[in-house]
């Protein structure tokens, strides 16, 4: 039997414009597109959209008193997933939206204005809620949460009940096994329902295995890769991809005369009908749409819904990654580049951020927290202040900048106090060490103020506008008896470092080329206030306060990882950059030739490819190669198979990219261990030294047309003292 279910739209406030929702088709966003630069504000805030691939946070939200049978929700978070939402943020062929978009659907808060039945205080979930600090939801749109249970796991009724009337309609059977087609968060959701009633086995099935990690989490759930020729047969099978090629793949699950369900919003609109296949095995099709869930269903799948949450019989958040909502840009580009990522939940009113738990875990034993002072508190200070509050070797204990208001909202956000001035900062006793997270042009004048003022240092990359900035800073350093270590936290991926044992095993034999790619999409908005706009500078527009564009920003971070997995200094560069059409003192296309002894790496980086697929590297020798970024995989002819990275935590996929903030969770975590201990950092002078020598000859022979020697650079930024070696620093 084949049913078709249809639709009817639903409405919700959301500062006056309509708010998507994942099961329903979009409808365009009413206001202006946002211009330019915005100011955080303390009192509505919402993420907008404003074109395909963009995410912002709009400050200045209007949002009017509820009417009847509404209610006001200050809300504690909301939730995003990575199957329509991504779709719709992408703007893909299968997504039906609009921009300027107000995305957002599931969300879970405390109750402002009292409705009927939701007295004020009650902590809610909520249904068709945009991603907004506050919103006015009809009071049939909240439910109340019972005590005990957690914030995210009850923003995720919406899908509960999406879930469960997919079940319904495909008639389970208590104890029967279900596979699942899609391995999103709404597929997580059905499978860990499906569970909770007794599923005697799961199967997830997806395109590849960049989420089996979820699946790997729950016990009873086996993992299959579409196609891989492994056919479940299960009596009952839920495509949630949305897609035709899912619901193909869901047919081919499905034991012969077993129930197929289309489960949420199917995302193109003229799927073929795999018609001969559901006549010839007695399958069954049903569609299963939440706006077709009766009332009194809703009613029994909540109750149900929430005892689970209740009895610990369900949980989802531990397949979630929590961003402060200011920080939503940078999980939605996290959300567009890794398959892998199941969803964020952004925290709107957040005290202190919660550190994922894949780098909450003790480094190599306890040792007195290190008491860090940030120096710069816009969008990496913000980031490196997320990452000391969720460390456990760490503690932050005071912050500057000269925004003051910039200070406080990262002191209120991640923990310390606000200091009024940089003297302020180190002068104080209980502060053992500084990051440095300052526009470039600081570096140099704060770090050396931090190390003689006795304090040890943790410095944001580069080490300084250009190179004779930076060996002052290796002399202060030299001089200091504090340590100082450098910020490039990509050399702590678990991909990067599993790359480097593989090199370091001699898989590849002696290594001979690298490539490198790093391409990504800048908004123009960008120049005048980062990618959270909490201010407005345009210090990366100039290239006397920045040193330069996306080679200096950016492909820095590959210069270092590549030194770092060849282990040894390059020679020369020859170099070609391009400008940028918003900020034209500074580079946007840069492409890159790097000698490093016998190997030659070639890099290339824009900010400005539309849909940019982010990064990607891969080292290769005679016997072998290895591929680090995205995924990490190596094959060689002295090994017996591939070589991949342990997998432990929520990345256990080789194609897990962690965020900003887990890398540098884990890099103040094992500075900090270093500095009780007496160890050398990670990262150290000398590494930043040969780094920027690097940038700068690359700087110079875009200049000249010609392939530029670290040697000369040295030379010519020591004149006095000859051509020392790039490396001699690193002795710090």
């Amino acid at each position: 039997m084949v049913s078709a279910v249809g639709t009817r739209p639903r409405t919700g406030r959301s500062g006056g414009v309509m708010s998507g929702s994942a099961d329903r088709p979009s409808s365009p966003d009413t206001r202006p597109a946002l211009q330019g630069p915005s100011e955080m504000s303390a009192e509505v805030r919402a993420i907008r959209w404003p074109r395909r691939g963009m995410a912002e946070v709009d400050g200045n939200v209007d949002l009017g008193a509820p009417g009847p049978g509404e209610v006001a929700v200050d809300v504690e978070v909301s939730v995003t997933s990575s199957g329509t939402e991504r779709a719709r943020f992408l703007g893909l062929p299968t997504a039906d939206v609009s921009f300027p978009h107000s995305p957002g659907y599931l969300a879970a808060g405390r109750v402002t204005t009292a409705s009927p039945g939701l007295p004020e205080g009650t902590r809610v979930a909520l249904r068709d809620a945009p991603h907004q600090s506050r919103v006015v939801v009809p009071a049939r749109a909240a439910h109340p949460v019972p005590e005990g249970v957690t914030a995210a796991d009850a923003a995720l009724w919406q899908l509960g009940l999406t879930a469960m009337h997919g079940l319904a309609m495909g008639g389970y059977r208590p104890g029967e096994p279900v596979a699942v087609v899609g391995a999103g968060l709404l597929g997580i959701v059905a499978r860990r329902i499906a569970a909770a009633r007794g599923s005697s086995l799961r199967l997830a099935v997806a395109a590849s295995d960049a989420k089996a990690w979820a699946a790997r989490r729950e016990e009873g759930t086996l993992f299959r890769i579409a196609g891989s020729g492994t056919a479940a047969g299960c009596p009952l099978v839920l495509d949630v991809t949305g897609t035709p090629e899912g619901l193909a793949v869901a047919v081919a699950s499905a034991a012969d005369g077993g129930r197929v369900v289309v489960l949420g919003s199917p995302r193109a609109s003229l799927a073929p009908m795999p018609a001969g296949a559901l006549y010839e095995r007695g399958l069954s099709l049903v569609g299963a749409h939440i706006a077709t869930l009766a009332e009194d269903a809703a009613a029994e799948f909540t109750a149900e819904f929430f005892a689970h949450l209740a009895g610990r019989r369900l949980a989802f958040s531990d397949v979630l990654v929590p961003y402060a909502a200011g920080d939503a840009p940078m999980a939605y580009r996290r959300l567009a580049s890794d398959r892998s990522f199941v969803g964020a939940v952004f925290e709107w009113r957040r005290e202190a951020p919660v550190a994922p738990a894949a780098v909450r875990r003790s480094v190599s034993g306890r040792v007195e927290p290190l008491r860090y002072g940030l120096a710069g508190c816009g969008d990496i200070g913000m980031t490196n202040g997320q990452a000391v509050a969720g460390a456990d070797q760490a503690e932050l204990v005071a912050c500057y900048d000269p925004v003051r208001r910039l200070a406080e909202d990262v002191a209120r956000h991640c923990g310390g106090r606000a200091v009024a001035s940089m003297t302020e900062l180190l002068e104080r006793g209980d502060v053992d060490a500084v990051i440095v997270a300052t526009p470039h042009d600081m570096h140099e004048p704060l770090a050396v103020a931090a190390l003689d003022a006795g304090k040890h240092v943790l410095l944001e990359k580069p080490v300084a506008v250009d190179l004779p900035s930076a060996l002052r800073v290796a002399d202060a350093a030299r001089a200091a008896t504090g340590t100082l270590g450098m910020l490039f936290p990509l050399r702590l991926d678990r991909r990067v470092r599993s790359a480097a044992a593989a090199i370091r095993a001699g898989l590849l034999g002696a290594p001979t080329g690298a490539v490198s790619t790093y391409l990504i999409d800048k908004p123009p908005s960008y120049f005048y206030g980062g990618f959270s706009h909490r201010v407005t500078s345009t210090w990366r527009m100039s290239r006397a306060r920045a040193g330069g564009g996306f080679l200096m920003m950016n492909v820095i971070h590959h210069l270092d990882v590549l030194r770092f997995l060849l282990g040894c200094e390059a020679d020369d560069v020859f170099a070609r950059t391009l400008p940028s059409d918003v900020a034209p003192e500074v580079e946007d296309l840069v492409s890159l030739m790097v000698r490093f002894g016998d190997a030659v790496a070639t890099l290339v980086g824009s900010a400005s490819v539309v849909g940019g697929p982010g990064s990607a590297l891969r080292v290769w020798g005679k016997a072998g190669h290895v591929e680090v970024l995205p995924r990490m995989s190596a094959t060689s002819l002295l090994a017996a198979e591939d070589v991949r990275p342990a997998e432990t935590g929520p990345g256990e996929s080789p194609s897990y990219q962690p965020s900003a903030v887990e890398l540098k969770t884990l890099a103040v975590n094992r500075f900090a261990v270093a500095v009780r201990r007496g160890e050398r950092p990670d990262v150290e002078i000398g590494d930043g030294i040969a780094v920027q020598a690097m940038i700068e000859a690359a700087y110079g022979s875009a200049a000249s047309g010609r392939p530029v020697s670290l040697a000369s650079v040295m030379e010519a930024a020591t004149p006095s003292q000859g051509a020392p070696d790039p490396a001699a620093p690193h002795a710090v």
